[in-house]
């Protein structure tokens, strides 16, 4: 979007109002959480291929050094976790907030009965890959021979499906199971394990608007990657190679003990 159409009540997060947020959250030692793909790691056409730069690992690495940091995605725990092996990372939450936080099973057996169905049903579609998290579900269709077949055809069958909650992001539908965790809810139980009552989170799809959606009380400064109007994120910055910058803002500005 044009930086001359900025909804008036966000502010960049690196403007003079941005920092103003920021070095009042961080005077209060707040846990720092990101998402993973889109946010630490650029938007890649293979999801099996993204991966942190170097450079942002290192800030990363420096950052989770000094301050609790917490990653939160979409993606499997383990999957993510393999990804940012090495950082001293407070925790990593995994299929949007649910691992390590619910009992799994009920989760996993709902998605062993939609995978199959939803195979048969979107099987024929070149380009739309199925990924399974063990407790939930992603339709990748952003690689579609025709996007809009096969985001109609996807919807079609999940529709049938009985899914608990379907989120959709940057040509992909999420599919949760009932019982499972989002990311406002999964934020707010490692702020509860860290014991942190204020927390930064920086995220860039749908899935991160369950966080910034969340009430004043629970203590949470949310930051989107991409501008986009209808967030409900205070801070923005203008893309995904914009993290580095802000991680080095944070960096600069928290409260040595």
């Amino acid at each position: 979007m044009s930086r001359s159409h900025r909804n008036s009540g966000a502010h960049h997060a690196l403007s003079s109002a941005g920092r103003t947020i920021l070095r009042d959250l961080l005077r209060s030692a707040p846990l720092l959480a990101f998402d993973f793909d889109g946010t630490l790691a650029p938007i890649v056409s293979d999801p099996s291929a993204a991966q942190l730069s170097r450079a942002t690992s290192a800030r990363l690495a420096a950052l989770a050094a000094r301050i609790p940091c917490v990653v939160i995605s979409g993606r499997a725990r383990a999957d993510v976790r393999e990804r940012l092996a090495g950082l001293p990372l407070a925790e990593v939450i995994g299929n949007h907030g649910s691992e390590p936080f619910v009992d799994l099973e009920p989760l996993r057996a709902q998605v062993a009965r939609w995978r199959p169905a939803l195979v048969q049903r979107l099987g024929h579609l070149t380009g739309v890959q199925i990924e399974d998290k063990g407790c939930s579900l992603s339709i990748h269709y952003r690689n579609a021979t025709s996007r809009h077949e096969a985001l109609t055809t996807a919807l079609d069958a999940v529709q049938r499906l009985g899914v608990g909650r379907i989120i959709p992001g940057k040509y992909v539908l999420n599919l949760l199971p009932s019982g499972a965790l989002d990311k406002g809810s999964g934020l707010r139980q490692v702020m509860a394990q860290q014991q942190k009552t204020r927390a930064l989170y920086v995220g860039d799809d749908d899935t991160d608007e369950d966080v910034f959606r969340l009430p004043a009380a629970a203590g949470v400064v949310g930051v989107r990657v991409d501008f986009r109007s209808s967030s409900r994120a205070p801070l923005y910055i203008y893309g995904q190679p914009e993290m580095d910058d802000l991680l080095d803002h944070l960096a600069k500005n928290l409260q040595e003990p």
